[in-house]
């Protein structure tokens, strides 16, 4: 027995492509690499990071470890997390990974960048004890939820001093 094709659905989903394609297509045209196959919230993340810290993109779209050098030579791994509005059902986890020195982490809602932080990755566990975590390898991996971007939202001051540097959409990153 065969499944019967519903024509209206499947005209629906291949509008909705053919929308998403030329919107898809004028992002990464803004960005850059028109030819990228890769999700195009992650070439978002890495140039927006890029924006506001400076530096450079590395020379390998898909390499695994850093993927911006800054002018002081530090490495920057750049991730996102996305996130329906409102509850959150992604969480993340940074992890140190050898030779970088900053984890940036663009975190959307909706599709609407609502911060950027940029963590030191030797300095995990400091954030981890300000967040109040009580997980394993904290010097080592910090697990961030909705809790901890509102917590350093709140008080972008007390996480600064411990070096993460946050920006808030219609701010400056410090």
């Amino acid at each position: 027995m065969t499944t019967p094709v519903d024509p209206i659905r499947t005209g629906l989903l291949l509008d909705a492509l053919t929308t998403y394609r030329a919107a898809r297509q004028a992002l990464l045209a803004a960005l850059g690499p028109t030819a990228s196959n890769r999700d195009p919230l992650t070439e978002l993340a890495e140039h927006l990071v890029q924006a506001l810290l400076g530096g450079a993109l590395a020379a390998s779209r898909v390499q695994a470890d850093y993927d911006l050098v800054l002018d002081d030579a530090s490495r920057v791994q750049v991730r996102c997390l996305t996130n329906p509005g409102g509850t959150w059902v992604n969480e993340h986890l940074v992890d140190r990974v050898d030779g970088v020195d900053l984890y940036a982490l663009v975190l959307f809602e909706s599709f609407t960048v609502v911060g950027v932080l940029v963590f030191p990755t030797r300095g995990l566990a400091a954030i981890g004890a300000a967040l109040g975590k009580r997980h394993l390898r904290q010097d080592e991996t910090l697990q961030f939820t909705r809790r901890n971007f509102h917590a350093i939202r709140d008080d972008p001051d007390r996480f600064r001093g411990l070096g993460v540097r946050v920006w808030l959409p219609g701010q400056t990153v410090s």
